[in-house]
């Protein structure tokens, strides 16, 4: 008698497991349910109740936040109410150290790529010498704006025409008193090899990119030219380098005007926040699967020739007041529904299971990591304050013990 309690015991513990792992795989769902989502029920559990359900989001936001944008192209310009500036550093370490040098001419090449806005518009902008040292993987826009930062008085180049073509090389010319302070021994209290800030002027009404430095040949570089010799000119000689740090940073003002909206903006950028309640889902239901739908709002997405991609990034929220706080480790992708046109859809069967055994603080959407460092592209999506139709909604599928 004892052994076949023993054997009965095994044998429904098997069913039981069997049980669980079924429903954790309905739908296609590609994840073992965690240990807290295991179902909770005291032995002998019969079969799991399988249940589908869709519910609409309960609230949204929209936030601005400037990040690095350290990519392939460098952006420069302004078109409406988006502006980017570019910086170049020279890496000092090449320039030899000729503290007796006259330079007698310096100019800087530039290979542009393509435009963003108008292509009837005047490319214009102005060259600033920079004054504080600064990494190309961290600069953001606010900190080129410290005071402080360039020199905002002393133009040291400029340069004005149209959008001009495709992989179009142009030349500016440089302050040669500039260039010659690149070519001194530095001192300990003196540096200014910081290099230049190209800032677009008040006339600029075009956004064009230019390669940067690592990416495709290193004759698309940018390229400084330096001619320089001796006092008495009797030895001059010409020469180019293209080792360099760069980037560009990038700002849009007064982008959320439509209270219906959410809005995920590359290069500056700006981020959104979507919530759902799910306070509904007994705790220790098996997630089988959450899809999230969003409604595209063709008036205001703002593609454009730098990048075709329109998909976004989506992250749980792991903090009520640290925006920076997200789970990285877990983020999906949201990408346009095939057949669809406006309709886009994201995985959200890991945020669900989170939310189901730790607080809930909702999701946040952001451009992709990419899209972040080339382009000014704009995704806009309804929220739930527009028309019913168009709201977020978030369909679940879950299993609870019956």
């Amino acid at each position: 008698m004892p052994e076949l309690k023993i054997r009965g015991r095994a044998l429904m513990f098997a069913a039981v497991t069997a049980g669980t792992v079924l429903a954790s795989t309905l739908n296609g769902c590609s994840e073992e349910p965690t240990a807290a989502n295991a179902p909770i029920a005291a032995l002998p559990l019969t079969n799991l109740s399988v249940r589908d359900t869709t519910i609409v989001a309960t609230g949204s936001s929209t936030y601005k936040q400037f990040v690095a944008t350290n990519g392939s192209v460098n952006l420069i310009g302004r078109s409406g109410n988006y502006t980017a500036m570019a910086l170049i550093q020279f890496v000092p370490g090449y320039f030899p150290a000729r503290d007796t040098a006259v330079v007698f001419g310096a100019d800087l090449t530039l290979r542009f790529k393509t435009w963003f806005g108008d292509s009837t518009g005047q490319l214009s902008f102005n060259v600033y010498r920079v004054s504080l040292p600064w990494d190309e993987t961290t600069l953001t826009w606010d900190a080129v704006q410290a005071a402080g930062f360039y020199e905002q008085y002393v133009t040291r180049g400029s340069y004005s025409a149209g959008a001009g073509p495709d992989t179009q090389s142009v030349t500016i010319s440089l302050d040669t008193a500039m260039v010659r302070q690149w070519l001194a021994t530095a001192t300990s209290t003196t540096n200014t090899k910081y290099g230049i800030v190209l800032v677009p002027t008040s006339g600029c009404s075009i956004i064009r990119g230019f390669n940067e430095n690592g990416f495709d040949s290193t004759a698309y570089f940018p390229t400084l030219r330096i001619i320089a010799g001796n006092p008495s000119g009797t030895f001059v000689d010409t020469a180019s380098y293209t080792n360099s740090y760069d980037t560009w940073v990038g700002n849009r003002e007064n982008l959320t005007t439509n209270p219906q909206l959410i809005y995920i903006q590359s290069g500056v950028e700006y981020r959104s926040t979507l919530s759902f309640d799910v306070s509904f889902i007994p705790r220790g239901a098996v997630i089988n699967s959450a899809s999230l739908l969003l409604t595209s709002d063709p008036a205001t997405t703002l593609m454009n020739r730098f990048t075709t991609d329109s998909s976004f990034q989506l992250a749980t929220t792991l903090s009520p007041s640290d925006r920076t706080n997200l789970d990285l480790t877990s983020a999906v992708t949201g990408v346009r529904r095939g057949g669809t046109l406006l309709t886009y859809s994201a995985d959200m069967t890991r945020p669900v299971q989170i939310w189901n055994r730790m607080p809930n603080y909702g999701v946040t959407l952001m451009p992709s990591t990419y899209e972040d460092r080339v382009s000014f592209r704009l995704l806009t999506f309804f929220n739930e304050k527009a028309p019913p139709s168009l709201r977020p909604t978030l369909k679940l599928k879950y299993s609870v013990v019956r």
